[in-house]
């Protein structure tokens, strides 16, 4: 129905819609969003993010590639699977981005932060204003970078935003990525992200319990590593936290874990063992039964640099992750670990968290999910896919567990929805979909 509605500036804004909002209208009706707010969401992501998703993915176009996907896709839809909360994550991208006003992607982040702020109220910047300047360039530094010629395979990407959809309203992430700075500035992304942390705590003394925990943890890991340890030295890679009141906000820092195995995972969620209280341990059996229900493949594993041309099937597996939240008054970080399936068969992983909820009690998740997946690429051979779930992430508190999928978003529904329409995905295509007529009216 909005399809039919909509109105569109570009051919790059109208291609964004028709690949990406049917698989974000089927989340909605998965989720239990009423009807209004599906419109709400859904007009809010037509006018205020597409715009910021800059040129549309096509083979041979130039455009800005974002570290949020393998494919580079500045755009990723995730669902909590446990809450029924649909979030949104991407990358803001302007007519400035890649050029000499902004060759490093600084600046479209607060382009669109302004439009966020005029339709939901209770976000504060305060947060995302010191941690902008703390990990990401300001002018001097990408002139130098530039200038110098410096930035050749790293990851470009600065930061992102991501909305928690509750009800009508939305709550707002920021995500920082500090190899860039590392690069101008000659220190480590360890000690920028850890060092931005020191400094911030030291103005809220009631998340530096934690933040030393998690210190201490990282410091241990490394030494260890250095000297022939069992795991490899833990990476920081990112940092984010909410866009909310100071007072009320939680950091979260991210860990890449190249050691890929189940007693890796189980040291990063106890953080080698300071954590072990029932709760922590209760968790630790759930992490123990996804990791053996999703049949993990363990190894040693490095994050490729390149990204993968779009529409390559993938035949690689990527490193594990964690990320660790920085509670106020809370003394222990609170971890989150991240299964990366990204690369398995989607048709197995399905079926073991279909599994999983089924155990938990999660009967309507459990008989929905499968056929979200199908309604949001009919088309495709759901059995042969191996790229549509990149994450599967997984935190215990307050005795329950919160777990979430992390999704390609792109070219979903009955893409191509236009004879001209550009298709890279068409390995496991069902049929030849460019000769098939589609019914606007089913959008």
């Amino acid at each position: 129905t909005l399809s039919l509605i909509f109105d569109f500036p570009d051919d790059e804004q109208r291609l964004w819609w028709h690949s990406t909002a049917p698989m974000f209208a089927a989340m909605l009706q998965t989720a239990g969003h009423n009807v209004h707010d599906q419109y709400r969401h859904l007009g809010i992501y037509k006018k205020n993010i597409i715009p910021f998703l800059g040129v549309y993915p096509t083979e041979g176009k130039g455009r800005w590639l974002s570290i949020l996907t393998r494919y580079g896709i500045p755009f990723e839809l995730s669902l909590n699977c446990s809450n029924s909360i649909v979030r949104y994550t991407y990358e803001p991208i302007n007519e400035a981005t890649g050029t000499d006003k902004d060759p490093y992607n600084t600046l479209a982040i607060l382009e669109s932060l302004q439009k966020l702020v005029q339709i939901q109220s209770g976000i504060d910047l305060e947060w995302f204003n010191y941690f902008k300047h703390e990990l990401t360039l300001n002018g001097t530094e990408s002139a130098y970078l530039r200038s110098n010629d410096l930035v050749n395979c790293q990851i470009k990407t600065q930061n992102k935003l991501a909305l928690d959809l509750k009800g009508n309203q939305f709550a707002l992430k920021v995500y920082i990525y500090p190899e860039l700075k590392s690069t101008a500035t000659g220190k480590s992304i360890h000690e920028l992200i850890f060092g931005s942390m020191r400094k911030l705590s030291l103005e809220h003394p009631s998340i530096q319990p934690a933040f030393q925990v998690l210190d201490d943890y990282v410091a241990s890991r490394n030494i260890s590593a250095e000297t022939g340890g069992e795991y490899s030295a833990l990476q920081p890679r990112l940092l984010s936290c909410d866009l909310i009141n100071p007072a009320k906000s939680r950091v979260k820092i991210y860990l890449l874990e190249r050691t890929v195995s189940l007693s890796a995972m189980e040291d990063l969620w106890t953080l080698g063992g300071r954590r072990t209280d029932p709760s922590t341990m209760d968790g630790l059996d759930m992490v123990r039964e996804l990791w053996n229900l999703l049949e993990m493949p363990a190894g040693l594993q490095a994050y490729p640099k390149p990204y993968l041309q779009l529409g390559k099937v993938p035949n690689e597996q990527l490193p594990s992750m964690a990320n660790y939240t920085l509670h106020h008054n809370d003394p222990m970080p609170e971890p989150q670990v991240y299964f990366t399936v990204f690369g398995m068969s989607d048709f197995k992983v399905t079926n073991a968290l279909t599994v999983f909820f089924e155990r938990r009690g999660w009967n309507e998740m459990a008989r929905k999910y499968r056929v979200f997946l199908q309604e949001s690429y009919p088309n495709d051979d759901l059995e042969s896919l191996n790229y549509l779930h990149t994450y599967i992430s997984f935190s215990y508190r307050s005795n329950k567990p919160y777990l979430s999928v992390y999704l390609h978003t792109f070219e979903s529904g009955h893409w191509p929805i236009f004879p001209d329409s550009p298709t890279a995905f068409d390995a496991y295509r069902r049929c030849d979909m460019a000769s098939k007529k589609i019914n606007l009216a089913d959008y």
